[in-house]
């Protein structure tokens, strides 16, 4: 049997030109270890079968811990994405581009590129970066490096900046909730930590809040949450949307966009009200009972009230004897929870009574028609969570999406500390769950110069020049950020601009690709060997090549070493792959390499239960009260509070551009990988509006027209799909397309870079948009033909990269 997709495309590798056959080995049937590593947290361990020198199906590995094996339609597509017609096969020169007169303008979808022998793209680059190194300087190279990919790569790549003294990326996307949960826990950064997967199976409530389990999460995480209902679990979804999730949950809260806070609020309120706390857990992990100075704001400490004090010990209040005392980590004492005091000479009150008082401001009954969720319904979720044992809070990434995310993570680790959901057996404190890591020694060498790090928001004004070192040329591996991921797409091509030389390293011909001069192509990850460790569940996993890499592709790591040389760090790099992979893990004393190799699929001890030891947080504690907190909008959130962005009901565009702008996640995609994977592409042919009936009959739009999609920055026309799981006011189009599957336009053509004064964050989801139909004089035959587009017919044809 052969895997997805048949063997077209193995015929079409052995038709034309001898460099598109694969070796043959006639007599060799056989099947080896890989995994499949996208920007996804499955890292799903893979059996690939090989015969004939030739990838025939690809299926889930049993690893080590047999419940972990699992991979979805996409880890199991991976014959069509080697043998994509869409692939890189030679390394290719922009036409109009030179060193001397590098044409920026010439980027783009009229854009012609040449091939050159790969000598020639690796000059062009090494020589590239030391003449912007000489011209600007080294922080004016930008080493960009997607995640497109996992393993040793992106080891190597940094390697590489760190030596050179590039600029390097850190994140503004999918930050937002980590960051203010961090405040709380000292944890946190993309999305929030939480026990391991198998766990979910002891939570007895599980609030699933943002995210989509049964479309986005799937493969990682949907046959854990079905143990845990099998196991009598209540399932609560807070999501805009009725939901795949929300279709199997006991109950449906279906906030409105933007209104998280409240509802979290409200929750707080509840448990507070009804006397649901668990006080023993406050009283030793929290900062509950610790004393805040009502003059300052600050926390009283040892040394405001005791001789041998000091500036960092908390004091809180011996219930029984009336008197101060220190506030250690992890101790348990009688101390006051609630109340106002005074202390030596201070007028306190416990961090609990702070938070109560704003808490008391947005009971259920108050918030309901603000945030869109009856109050009986959320007192019933605060209910479950505080009694029924442990359980806790499932978070997606959709709230980080709003430009102020970042206090519904503080705002939920505050709830799930009343009621004890830390550090136990069955208790969910967020959406990224405990899994392993190899241990390495390997990275940046010792004396190298550095890199200089911006945030994507920093990356752009350092392109548009409005930095001390303007960023004038880009590195870019295994992303697809600058042309379709990024958000008002439009300012970064014209930023990019500004650069000149732009060099591409991708295993498919992607928008980004569209706009480099240099193109490098990648090897694809089933032509490479390779490490990694799992992320997310407690394997570490090797992949052996089916075969060489394809027509005149190389691995990152290939190409990485040779500019290396050409730079003058060729000492610094191991050019056998091989001997790269062992010498990373000899810093590992669980397993040896060999191990690993034979096996394919090494366990390797995990904590199954997270938060079980002291905080990292200055006090030890959860620091449910921030001393330290920061302010938007002009509002302060030692505790937090309901701040919106274009959320808001009054927003200044609400009038004009009155609906909110969602661009979820693709069961068919991962980003924008997979894009042009034809069976995926049969089942999810075209990018569509999801648009509640009412708002699409008020503007004279039936189900199927196309229609037009707009606001201030700029437009996508989209055909228009019926849709009664988004609630009035909400459309939405999945993310990832590639720029020439639109109509016209593009999603982040729509969406924009404005983020919060507290974390560089970008706001997707924050997008106000207006709907029109589409004028007659746009041609929209781009569908017209389903059963063969065009993309579909020229597949089995294995022509040259466009």
């Amino acid at each position: 049997m052969l895997g997805i997709g048949g063997n077209r495309y193995l015929q079409s590798l052995q038709q034309g030109d001898s460099s598109h056959a694969v070796e043959q080995f006639l007599d060799e049937n056989r099947v080896i270890s890989s995994y499949c590593s996208p920007n996804c947290r499955g890292h799903c361990p893979l059996d690939v079968h090989v015969r004939d020198g030739q990838i025939r199906k690809v299926e889930p590995q049993v690893p080590d811990r047999e419940e972990f094996r699992r991979a979805c339609t996409l880890g199991q597509s991976h014959l069509e994405r080697t043998y994509n017609p869409n692939r890189l096969k030679y390394p290719m020169v922009r036409s109009d581009w030179s060193p001397e007169e590098p044409n920026p303008e010439g980027r783009g979808p009229d854009a012609d590129f040449e091939q050159v022998s790969w000598d020639e793209a690796l000059d062009y680059v090494a020589d590239g970066m030391e003449r912007i190194r000489e011209e600007y300087a080294p922080e004016s190279v930008y080493f960009e490096l997607g995640s497109g990919g996992s393993g040793i790569n992106g080891t190597v790549f940094s390697r590489l900046a760190n030596l050179f003294g590039g600029t390097m990326m850190s994140w503004s996307i999918d930050i937002n909730l980590g960051l203010g949960f961090r405040r709380i826990t000292g944890a946190g950064y993309f999305n929030t930590p939480t026990n391991m997967r198998t766990d979910l199976k002891n939570a007895n409530t599980v609030v699933i809040w943002g995210g989509n389990v049964f479309r986005s999460r799937l493969n990682p995480d949907a046959r854990f949450l079905l143990d845990a209902i099998e196991n009598g679990a209540k399932v609560v979804v807070i999501d805009p949307v009725y939901n795949q999730t929300a279709a199997k949950a006991d109950l449906w809260l279906p906030v409105k966009p933007g209104k998280d806070v409240y509802l979290a609020l409200a929750m707080i309120h509840t448990v507070l009200e009804e006397e649901l706390a668990d006080e023993a857990f406050l009283r030793e992990r929290t900062l509950a009972p610790a004393l805040v100075r009502e003059d300052t704001g600050e926390l009283l400490k040892t040394s405001d009230v005791f001789d041998d004090g000091d500036d960092e010990t908390p004091v809180a209040l011996d219930e029984e004897t009336g008197e101060p005392v220190p506030l250690e980590p992890e101790t348990h004492g009688e101390y006051a929870l609630f109340g106002e005091y005074e202390v030596d000479g201070y007028d306190v009150a416990t961090g609990l009574s702070e938070i109560e008082a704003v808490a008391a401001e947005y009971a259920p009954g108050a918030i309901e028609d603000t945030a869109g969720v009856k109050a009986e319904n959320v007192r019933r979720t605060a209910r479950w969570l505080a009694t029924r044992g442990p359980g806790g809070i499932m978070t997606g990434l959709g709230i980080d999406r709003y430009k102020y995310g970042h206090i519904f993570g503080q705002a939920y680790a505050i709830l799930l500390a009343l009621t004890g959901d830390y550090g136990r057996s069955g208790s969910i404190t967020g959406g990224r769950f405990a899994g392993s890591g190899y241990n390495s020694d390997y990275g940046t060498v010792e004396g190298s110069s550095g890199v200089r790090s911006l945030q994507q928001k920093g990356i752009l004004s350092a392109m548009e020049g409005d930095d001390e070192h303007p960023i004038k040329m880009m590195y870019a591996q295994s992303s697809n950020f600058v042309a379709n991921q990024m958000p008002d797409r439009t300012r970064w091509l014209e930023a990019l601009e500004n650069l000149d030389l732009v060099a591409v390293a991708d295993i498919h011909h992607t928008p980004t690709v569209q706009h480099a001069d240099i193109v490098l192509p990648a090897s694809h990850w089933t032509e490479r060997e390779d490490i990694t460790s799992a992320g997310e569940h407690p394997h570490v996993m090797y992949r052996e090549p089916a075969h060489e890499p394809l027509w005149d592709s190389k691995s990152d790591h290939w190409m990485l070493t040779r500019i290396a040389e050409r730079l003058g760090y060729g000492e610094h790099f191991e050019r056998d792959r091989t001997e790269l992979l062992r010498t990373i893990l000899e810093a590992e004393d669980r397993f040896t390499f060999e191990e690993l190799r034979e096996k394919g699929t090494v366990h390797v001890e995990t904590d199954e239960v997270v938060f079980t030891d002291e905080f990292n947080t200055s006090t030890g504690r959860l620091e449910i009260y921030d001393e330290d907190a920061p302010s938007e909008k002009g509002v302060s959130l030692e505790v937090p509070k309901p701040v919106e962005g274009l959320s808001a009901d009054d927003h200044e565009q609400a009038d004009e551009y009155p609906l909110m702008f969602m661009q979820g996640h693709s069961r068919w995609r991962i980003h924008s990988q997979w894009a042009g994977n034809p069976t995926l592409r049969e089942l999810n042919p075209e990018p569509e509006l999801d648009i509640n009936p009412k708002d699409a009959r008020e503007r004279g739009i039936s189900d199927g027209d196309y229609v037009r999609v707009y606001n201030d920055r700029g437009e996508m026309v989209v055909k228009a799909k019926y849709n009664d799981a988004y609630r009035p006011g909400m459309v939405n189009t999945d993310q990832g397309w590639w720029a020439d599957d639109y109509v016209a336009g593009h999603h982040n053509n729509l969406t924009h870079t404005e983020v919060s004064e507290t974390i560089e964050n970008f706001a997707f989801y924050d997008t106000r948009v207006e709907v029109e139909p589409v004028s007659a004089d746009v041609d929209t035959s781009q569908y017209d033909d389903p059963e063969s587009p065009d993309w579909l017919e020229e597949l089995p044809t294995g022509g040259d990269a466009q």
